[in-house]
Formats: structure tokens, C-alpha cells, sequence
């Protein structure tokens, strides 16, 4: 297909999504969850790149203690949830603390006001686990808004409707291209700052980190932010419950020693939050995001070590 015509099968596709979304904004939330989990069984069974690239995962990962039975179930409700959390996302707008209370049940809430108190700026590391777009919203509603660096989508219809949505509680979206020096002002006023830490680095100049016992390409950019900013650093990880509700986890701080920008500090940092990472997902394995690349070898000719 022509490059001008992809541009407006995208264009319309976002105006579909928006209109979707919009649409099930005065779904019951309860109906929402059910209806998302479904679907998302169903994709599971369509979705054949993806899900090849989940079960390589998952045996890379888990496959020395899980059968290979275990692993296409784990997936399979990894679909579920990504479909429920996906049409969750539309009564955002919606909930209030009366609603999200009951619904989000928050661990260590405690933790993020002792180091408010502080002065020195939280960065707050969240993964794609559970619905994370509403635990950053059960945060706002009690309290706490965070800044939360993301990606411009393609199109703004879809970029503008996301970032409304995402914003509509307190919260603050900062676009990543040339976000370093707005997060640093977030973090020397004393904001919170809410990172995603799951993501694949480049595999030329990311960190080779140790993830489930394989090297994976991770950026130095957010333990350089962690060392340049002097902020707390805590852990908010969540998963939903069988009875559709969910517990958000908040730990640490994170311990470490604070020094100079060097390759090895900014290593032993970035490995001590992938290894919290790993924790929890080994507890919950059936609630992160296991259909992407998160291993990949590294580019020829990089010139940092694994």
C-alpha cells in the first residue's frame, strides 16, 4: 500500500478507536472488564506474530519451571487482561474516589508521602503489568499526580484523546523527545515523576541487563536521571485479582549509592530495579506485557559490554 494511503487507513482507524472508546465511556465498568477479557481471548487465537513472540518469551524465561501447558495458559490470560485493561481505559474519565477505592486497593501509600516530604523528587517505576493506566489515576485520586513521560502518538486525534484522558485527574503527560530537562524541573521541585522501567533499550547503546537470567538491551537514561536528580526512587507494581479488583504495590526506596554519572554506578542501578522487576512478575507472571521483544541480541559493532 502507498505511503499516503497507510497515512489515512491510520487516520481512520484512530477516528474508529476514539469513537469506540467514547462509546464505552458509559459502559458499567464491570461490564467493561468482562467484555475486554473476552475479546481479548478471542484475539489471543488471531494474534499469531505476537503470540509466537509471548511463548518464546515465557519459555526463555520460565521455561526451566513451567510446562508448556502452563505457558499458553499464562498467555492466554495476559490477553484477557490487555483486553480488559484496554476497554477500562475508556471509563477513566468516569471513576471518582467513591468508584476507584474499592477498586484499587494500594499497598505502601505511606511510602510515596514519606518521600514527598523529602523535597528531593520521587521517580515512581511502574511496568506494564495489570492496568497501569489506572494506577496511575487511583494515585491522582488519593492524592499523589504524577508526571509520566509517553509517546506522541501518530496521529493527534488518538495522541489528543489519550493525553485528555490521561491527564483528566491531576496527572501530567510529558512527551519523551527532549523530556530530560523537564523531568529534572519536575524532580528539583519536588514532583513525582512516573516512569515505566520495562521497556527494551536500544540493543547498540543500551545496558546488556541480566532479566530472568538473559542479557537485555535496557537504557541507562533513567538511572542517569536517578543519579543526576538525587530523588527517591520507588517501586509501584499491580496486578488484578480474580475478583476483578486490584492491589497496587508500592516498595522501597530503592537502595543504592549515590555517586558520579560512571558506567558502573549507572549499571548496579538499572540491574537493582530490573531484579525488582523480575520479583514481581515471577509472583504474577500471568500480568505482564510478554508480547514484545524484550530480548534481543546486541547490534554489531556496539562497544558496551553485556
Amino acid at each position: 500500500m502507498p505511503k499516503q494511503g497507510r497515512g489515512i487507513l491510520i487516520f481512520l482507524l484512530s477516528m474508529m478507536a476514539v469513537g469506540v472508546l467514547s462509546l464505552l465511556s458509559r459502559v458499567p465498568f464491570r461490564i467493561l472488564t468482562a467484555l475486554g477479557a473476552g475479546l481479548g481471548a478471542a484475539y489471543y487465537h488471531l494474534d499469531s506474530k505476537r503470540k509466537k513472540i509471548g511463548v518464546n518469551n515465557l519459555r526463555l524465561a520460565l521455561g526451566k519451571s513451567r510446562s508448556e501447558k502452563e505457558i499458553r495458559r499464562i498467555l492466554k490470560s495476559v490477553y484477557r487482561h490487555m483486553g480488559s485493561s484496554l476497554f477500562e481505559f475508556a471509563a477513566v474519565p468516569r471513576l471518582n474516589p467513591e468508584r476507584l477505592y474499592p477498586l484499587v486497593r494500594i499497598q505502601g501509600l505511606e511510602k510515596i508521602d514519606a518521600a514527598m516530604k523529602t523535597g528531593r523528587g520521587v521517580i515512581i517505576l511502574g511496568a506494564h503489568m495489570g492496568n497501569w493506566e489506572l494506577y496511575a489515576q487511583a494515585g491522582a485520586l488519593h492524592g499523589y499526580p504524577v508526571h509520566v513521560i509517553g509517546r506522541k502518538a501518530n496521529v493527534n486525534l488518538l495522541n489528543d484523546y489519550m493525553v485528555r484522558i490521561r491527564e483528566c485527574h491531576g496527572n501530567r503527560v510529558i512527551l519523551r523527545t527532549h523530556a530530560m530537562r523537564k523531568v529534572l524541573r519536575v524532580l528539583q521541585e519536588g514532583g513525582a515523576l512516573g516512569v515505566m522501567c520495562d521497556q527494551r533499550g536500544s540493543t547498540s547503546r543500551g545496558l546488556m541487563i541480566n532479566f530472568f537470567g538473559q542479557p537485555a538491551p535496557t537504557s541507562p537514561a533513567l538511572a542517569r536521571i536517578i543519579l543526576k536528580s538525587g530523588a527517591v526512587v520507588l517501586t509501584s507494581f499491580g496486578f488484578r485479582n480474580p475478583d476483578r479488583t486490584h492491589t497496587l504495590a508500592i516498595s522501597g526506596p530503592l537502595a543504592f549509592d549515590p555517586g558520579e554519572d560512571t558506567e558502573k554506578n549507572i549499571r548496579e542501578i538499572t540491574q537493582l530495579y530490573m531484579k525488582a522487576l523480575e520479583d514481581f512478575i515471577r509472583l504474577h507472571p500471568d500480568q505482564w506485557l510478554w508480547m514484545h521483544r524484550r530480548w534481543m541480541k546486541r547490534s554489531p559493532g556496539s562497544s558496551r559490554r553485556a
